[in-house]
């Protein structure tokens, strides 16, 4: 459970952010750790999805696929759970501190910068520019657009949230601000987890803020390890 809650919040600060509302969509890949009883070794599953990113100012709304979203903000974070029909809320007070808890505490320390490789590659209609970042809890490669249409505005917010939450973030990943583009792909291990993302689209569009609202009639559940 812990590295599914620190998996959404990479999708959250390593997509694209803005002040005006926009509507990015990912191909995410992740592989995931399987393990069995008996004679059968334990391996590993890929799970494939499309991701959708929904923006309102300082809020963002992650989908993976269709049953599990995330609303993430000021506030805190919310995952809500379709097929169960359940959500569960996280104050930012203890999201940072389970992030902070699982990095070994790395708030306040200086965020770790993208290095350049000198790189080129190609990405879909995209020159992009390759990067290599490693923090405390996480490492991965990155292509960077640089000609991206306001890649500066829609780094703003990935950036203030990472501020809210007192430099806890910094081992998670990267500032956006430091790249000076566009992330359109990206391949990550968290944890001894692996990810990769592309880049499919990402508008400018109107986004109806009822996204931000959980469905009335979902129940909520405790997250494990909170006061009852």
């Amino acid at each position: 459970m812990k590295t599914r809650f620190l998996s959404f919040i990479i999708l959250a600060l390593a997509a694209t952010h803005a002040w005006a509302d926009w509507v990015i969509v990912e191909k995410s890949t992740r592989e995931l750790s399987t393990k069995f009883k008996g004679d059968k070794v334990p391996g590993n599953a890929v799970q494939e999805s499309v991701v959708t990113m929904k923006i309102i100012g300082d809020q963002i709304r992650v989908d993976m696929g269709e049953n599990t979203s995330v609303i993430l903000g000021a506030e805190g974070m919310t995952m809500i759970m379709h097929k169960q029909k359940m959500i569960m809320k996280t104050d930012m007070a203890s999201l940072k501190a389970m992030i902070e808890k699982a990095g070994h505490s790395v708030s306040g320390q200086p965020p770790a910068k993208p290095v350049a490789t000198g790189q080129k590659e190609k990405v879909g209609e995209w020159d992009t520019e390759i990067y290599t970042w490693e923090g405390t809890m996480a490492k991965g490669r990155f292509w960077v657009a640089k000609d991206f249409p306001k890649h500066a505005e829609i780094s703003a917010v990935q950036d203030k949230i990472g501020k809210l939450m007192g430099g806890a973030t910094a081992g998670l990943a990267p500032q956006a601000s430091d790249f000076n583009g566009m992330v359109v792909k990206s391949e990550q291990t968290m944890m001894g987890q692996k990810s990769n993302t592309q880049l499919i689209s990402a508008k400018e569009e109107t986004v109806d803020p009822k996204e931000f609202v959980p469905p009335a009639d979902y129940k909520e559940m405790k997250r494990p390890g909170a006061p009852k």
